[in-house]
């Protein structure tokens, strides 16, 4: 809850907000909450009216908006991480030929570098070229006409193989090769409605719809390692991934959210991890009746 003033958020008064539920123009003084979900700005009396939920959720913004233009539109950021390993290679390599599994071929350009091929400048040679005429008129006011001759022949054909090399370092870079790039490693990616498996190294991607998946369980393992197990109509799936304190919460915020139609199990997980975000809004000062049938908590 936040009581506005003109200090502190000048720049959302000048939005000239209003109550989505009253109608009314929100003002200094006002006390209001932020909806997490689509951002809207409720009076304190309207988020009461609401029983405290909007977007068949209750949770608010943590933090009050401080931009000169709100960020409404915010495009969340949904769960992607290297897979170690999936339960069964063969298995699901049997599966994703087979519905539910949706297999396509995968866009490979953001898995693929060129390779530049360098070489001398003309600056860089340009200043060979200085050097080694300045040396070679140092050497041929001692020695005689014979060698004279001889330094003469060798600096003129190391110029010409200079100005030979540049032109052939520039026809090779035009046909410089694509290579593939270190981190070609399978990657899950848990977004708004899908689930995606990339692997880069067979070029293939494959697709579960969320519609299609019945359950999901997070399984903690050793030194940050989780398995993440997928259940569906036609069989389950574990995937096993090494998560930092940020992707754990992304991943724990992209659950949440499909928790609304598909059930989710954390009973496993525990939240009370040291310099670890705050997890009790997911399960406290809910109403009985309230609370989210598919997420299961510790």
């Amino acid at each position: 809850m936040y009581k506005i003033n003109s200090h502190s958020h000048l720049e959302f008064l000048n939005e000239r907000r209003q109550d989505p539920i009253t109608g009314d123009l929100i003002v200094e003084g006002d006390e209001i909450v932020f909806c997490r979900e689509c951002k809207s700005a409720f009076l304190k009396s309207s988020w009461e009216y609401l029983n405290e939920k909007h977007c068949n959720q209750n949770r608010t913004l943590a933090t009050f908006p401080v931009k000169k233009t709100l960020n409404l539109k915010s495009k969340r950021q949904y769960f992607k991480a290297y897979l170690h390993s999936i339960s069964d290679w063969k298995e699901f390599d049997t599966q994703i030929k087979t519905l539910p599994w949706v297999l396509s071929s995968l866009d490979m350009k953001e898995y693929y570098q060129t390779v530049k091929n360098e070489g001398l400048t003309i600056k860089d040679l340009f200043i060979i070229f200085i050097c080694v005429l300045v040396s070679t008129l140092l050497v041929l006011g001692i020695l005689n006409f014979a060698i004279k001759f001889l330094l003469g022949a060798f600096f003129i054909i190391f110029f010409a193989f200079g100005i030979a090399m540049k032109f052939l370092v520039n026809a090779s870079k035009k046909n410089s090769k694509v290579v593939l790039r270190h981190d070609n490693k399978p990657t899950i990616s848990i977004e708004k409605d899908q689930i995606i498996v990339f692997m880069p190294y067979k070029e293939q991607k494959v697709t579960l719809a969320k519609y299609k998946v019945e359950e999901i369980e997070l399984i903690p393992k050793e030194n940050n390692n989780y398995k993440l197990r997928v259940s569906y109509k036609r069989g389950t799936m574990f995937f096993s991934m090494n998560l930092t304190q940020n992707s754990f919460s992304t991943l724990i915020e992209t659950l949440y959210d499909w928790s609304n139609t598909v059930r989710i199990d954390l009973t496993k997980v525990k939240f009370a991890v040291s310099g670890m975000r705050d997890y009790s809004y997911l399960y406290a000062s809910l109403e009985e009746e309230d609370e989210n049938p598919n997420l299961l908590l510790p």
